[in-house]
């Protein structure tokens, strides 16, 4: 297998292919999340410049913010402080407690009133917290709702979702001014139901509830988040990259081994002196190039056929053959035939 070949074979196997889609949904998926966090960043964002804007504003009247009492606030126009002239309605079912609402760590009601102005229009207010009892069903000792004319400062906020739960008598589980106006009987077409309001001051002062706490104008961690969520994004291809490109090496790294052990072998110690005793070996065997083989001496080359001579083979050691050592039969001499003969006689 060719070293391309191999690549392809890496690139386009079935665990690189897999790895790529895994890849291409995980960074997806981060980078939705990463959106998403960075939307509820510049929601955060926004909604503090907002406040920032608007929570220290000079009050003004009501009616230079809301036109129409049906629509919804502004998100402009939200914690912008307005100043109402009028009165609270005191009847007993006027007034609401909203359900689970916190204050520094404690779970409690807000203390919910209608606040009719002199032009006719009424806004819900909230008055401030009030603990709630042991048994966490029922306010604490809620303060009284002042009565007679008075002027009133309050900070405007959107209407809240309604929740499709039934809640106890006289109480609410959020502030939409529609729900609430029913709740609490009032038949007033003038009922502003796009918004309602936090009591920031009464005049004259009166005992009230305990004021709510300013709103966080922090923007948390969503920025944070966002990044994370992209780097994450990134970190999933780079981990591809990474493997395959070790994957890569690895081959790259075995076939330089491979010809580098190649190399060694052509050009180790002895492996030339082999081949030439491989061979002599050959041509001693047959006969055919060795003089002491043939016990000949070679022949000198006749002459016309060549001004050189052919340069002598070298032989390797092992091959070298001792010649043969002549056998000597000494005769037997004359003398010694008489002997034999003569002692042959004898024996007869």
């Amino acid at each position: 297998m060719t070293g391309r070949s191999a690549r392809r074979r890496i690139l386009l196997s079935r665990d690189t292919l897999l790895g790529l889609v895994a890849v291409l949904v995980l960074a997806a998926v981060c980078v939705v999340l990463g959106m998403w966090q960075f939307g509820r960043y510049e929601d955060r964002r926004d909604a503090a410049e907002v406040i920032r804007t608007n929570y220290d504003a000079s009050p003004v009247a009501l009616d230079d913010v809301i036109d129409d009492v049906e629509a919804p606030l502004p998100a402009s126009r939200e914690w912008a402080p307005v100043t109402l002239r009028g009165s609270y309605c005191t009847e007993p079912s006027c007034v609401l407690y909203v359900r689970n609402r916190q204050l520094e760590g404690s779970v409690g009601f807000w203390q919910l009133v209608p606040f009719r102005t002199e032009e006719g229009t009424t806004l819900l207010v909230v008055r401030g917290w009030v603990p709630s009892d042991s048994s966490a069903s029922q306010p604490a000792d809620p303060a009284p709702v002042p009565e007679g004319e008075l002027t009133a400062t309050v900070r405007l906020r959107p209407a809240e979702v309604v929740l499709d739960r039934e809640p106890p008598p006289g109480q609410t589980h959020s502030v939409n001014p529609g729900q609430s106006a029913g709740l609490m009987g009032l038949e007033d077409p003038e009922v502003v139901t796009g918004a309602f309001g936090e009591l920031a001051a009464e005049e004259p002062a009166a005992d009230r509830p305990a004021a709510l706490s300013s709103p966080d104008t922090s923007l948390g961690p969503h920025l944070s988040y966002a990044f994370q969520w992209w780097v994450f994004a990134l970190f999933f291809p780079g981990a591809l990259v990474y493997r395959t490109r070790r994957q890569l090496q690895d081959l790259a790294a075995e076939e330089q081994e491979a010809r580098a052990d190649a190399a060694r072998h052509e050009h180790a110690p002895g492996a030339q002196d082999a081949v030439d005793a491989g061979t002599d070996d050959a041509g001693t065997a047959d006969g055919t190039d060795s003089p002491e083989g043939t016990g000949q001496e070679p022949e000198s080359p006749r002459e016309g056929e060549g001004a050189r001579r052919p340069a002598p083979r070298r032989t390797d050691r092992r091959t070298h053959h001792r010649p043969r050592r002549a056998v000597h039969t000494r005769r037997r001499g004359q003398d010694e035939e008489e002997e034999d003969a003569l002692i042959d006689q004898q024996e007869q």
